[in-house]
């Protein structure tokens, strides 16, 4: 290895950092710089020790390298022979790397301190020029024990965050990634969203989940407008509901209220405590729309959440409309066919604009209708997630089947559908499954 490093040496001018990097997964312990020297400095005591044993060529190399190795060589070259043998810029970096490292870190912090950050992953962009000559000399020597000059910068750029400024490098859920750029010496940063776990109450009707702009104007007020309110308090751009499952724009979600992760994108200020920011959020709108914060949430959860509540259980009050008075009898009969029935379900006609025409097959797992005239009822559903409530009542002009409007042999109709109960995915299954 001495040998080759001082070939390298007397054929690239090489800095401490981008020599040592070309045996950086040699050691343990040791950063590239510390490598660089250790090396230079043995090429440099064995070439001395060859010349002061009287051998020509091995002056004539130690001048070489002495150039080539920078400072370490070049001042006992001076030392020796009374000549400056002058210094060449690096092959790779041009020189420019280890500077370019602290001012780098210097400047990210400054930035970082505008995004209340203390969470970070660092990484690199570096230009092609520099890619190239280093995978030049990596291939031209044959170097099996290098790192790249991207994995360097990242690191080292992190470590001093971390060691000289306090952040916490965090490559799971960073608040923050911080991106460098050399030798441009950019720094940009890519504020991660601020995400909350909780649930919400939707107390009014005609209130739709997400913001739904029209040309004139937002079509249905909606629970992510009610949740702007906390973009003053965390300076984010706006708010995105990540909901498990979703009601009717004319639904109330009323009960256990609806389990879901808040998205707030690009905030300034983060480290908020649940109680200031479920405050913030109520202010929204009182009375029609409630949030209750639970915990902070990770990217990885929000795909979870949504595929669990697939599977969780829903329970219904539906009001039903009947075409011709029944008695409490026949409606009775007709619920009982359809406790722990097995639903068949093409996607029904009001939304196959929007979706795909699909069978589902979903359980009734309960349900209980009370008559409250001869033409009028109300039902206490329980289900399957995913089950069109509506349908099953009304059958979608035999869409859905069985429905109560085909046991009753009546024509039924929801008029009015509150939800009050959604099971919630089970937050130690979404750790468990983030975590592999």
């Amino acid at each position: 290895m001495l040998e080759e490093a001082a070939k390298l040496l007397e054929e690239q001018p090489l800095c401490d950092r981008c020599l040592g990097r070309l045996y950086a997964r040699l050691g343990r312990g040791w950063n590239n710089k510390d490598r660089g020297r250790a090396l230079k400095m043995s090429v440099i005591m064995w070439l001395h020790r060859e010349a002061a044993e009287g051998s020509v060529d091995a002056k004539k190399r130690f001048r070489i390298v002495a150039s080539n190795a920078g400072e370490v060589g070049r001042e006992l070259y001076k030392h020796l022979y009374g000549e400056d043998p002058g210094e060449a810029r690096c092959r790779i970096c041009g020189s420019m790397l280890d500077k370019a490292i602290g001012e780098l870190a210097e400047e990210a912090a400054k930035v970082l301190r505008l995004y209340d950050a203390r969470k970070i992953v660092v990484g690199a962009r570096v230009s092609q020029e520099i890619l190239e000559a280093e995978d030049e000399v990596k291939a031209r020597y044959g170097i099996k024990y290098g790192e790249s000059i991207k994995a360097e910068i990242r690191r080292e750029v992190g470590k001093l965050l971390r060691d000289k400024h306090g952040y916490t490098i965090d490559f799971d859920e960073p608040d923050a990634m911080v991106i460098v750029g050399f030798p441009s010496l950019t720094v940009e940063i890519q504020n991660n969203s601020l995400l909350l776990r909780g649930r919400y109450w939707k107390r009014g009707r005609m209130i739709s989940q997400a913001y739904w702009p029209t040309p004139s104007g937002p079509k249905y007020y909606s629970i992510e407008q009610a949740a702007w309110s906390l973009l003053q308090l965390t300076g984010g751009e706006t708010v995105i509901l990540h909901a498990a499952g979703r009601e009717d724009v004319d639904a109330r979600m009323l009960g256990t209220g609806r389990p879901m992760i808040l998205e707030i994108k690009n905030p300034r200020r983060r480290y908020i405590s649940l109680g200031e920011l479920e405050e913030a959020a109520n202010k929204g709108a009182p009375g029609l729309v409630e949030f209750r914060f639970t915990g902070r949430a990770s990217r990885r959860d929000i795909q979870i959440y949504k595929e669990e509540a697939q599977g969780k259980a829903k329970v219904y009050k539906a009001l039903v409309l009947l075409e011709e008075p029944v008695d409490r009898d026949r409606l009775k009969a007709a619920v009982d066919t359809l406790k722990g029935a097995t639903i068949s379900q093409w996607t029904p006609r009001r939304v196959l604009h929007r979706r795909r025409n699909l069978l589902r097959r979903k359980k009734v797992l309960d349900m209980d209708c009370t008559l409250l005239h001869s033409n009028l009822a109300e039902c206490i559903i329980r289900t399957e997630g995913g089950l069109y409530v509506k349908e099953l009542i009304s059958g979608d002009e035999g869409r859905t089947s069985p429905s109560l409007s085909e046991a009753l042999g009546v024509g039924a109709t929801c008029v009015e559908l509150d939800v009050l109960g959604v099971e919630a995915p089970d937050i130690e299954l979404l750790e468990e499954r983030g975590s592999k």
